[in-house]
């Protein structure tokens, strides 16, 4: 019993810490909070709380930001800039499908090393998350960020339908 108080008075003095002295490092400290709670908490208690936090962030939370993410999307920029969805598409991929070619066409093939290249650019919530930040600190206009967000919903149901394609085909290295 005195463990468990002493852990959650280590944990709330580091956010009460951070919150407080360091306003701008109020998360850093809610995450360094999180680490000794997670080597302090017996595994058999860490393993049920993360569960039910893993629950709460994927069918609560999860859904609240890819809505606020589709919210601040603007579709008349969409409509008037296709061409920068194409070219955003073209620079990210390309670059990706190039680089991969070039150092792992010899190691596994040419078809293998274009589908790294294409595995490579399977990415969605990561990218949001900083596409999101970046708007709201007024460092990319809406247009761009709808164009962004605009390349990874259009782009992801191709990238994994020709993955899932060229991977069911043949054998690979």
């Amino acid at each position: 019993m005195v463990w468990q108080c002493a852990r959650l008075l280590v944990f709330s003095l580091f956010i009460v810490l951070g919150g407080f002295v360091f306003e701008s490092l109020a998360a850093v400290s809610a995450i360094f909070g999180g680490i000794v709670a997670r080597s302090l908490l017996p595994k058999e208690k860490l393993l049920r709380d993360e569960r039910a936090v893993n629950f709460l962030g994927y069918v609560f939370l999860s859904p609240l930001f890819f809505l606020s993410v589709g919210v601040h999307v603007s579709v008349a920029s969409i409509a008037v800039y296709p061409l920068m969805i194409a070219f955003i598409w073209v620079v990210a991929k390309g670059s990706k499908l190039l680089v991969c070619y070039s150092l792992f066409r010899k190691m596994l093939g040419t078809k293998y090393s274009l589908l790294l290249g294409l595995g490579l650019s399977v990415r969605f919530s990561t990218s949001l998350i900083v596409q999101f930040v970046l708007l709201n600190s007024a460092l990319i206009s809406l247009s761009l960020y709808s164009a962004l967000v605009a390349t990874a919903v259009f782009m992801k149901p191709v990238i994994l339908g020709v993955l899932s394609w060229a991977l069911s085909r043949g054998k690979p290295p």
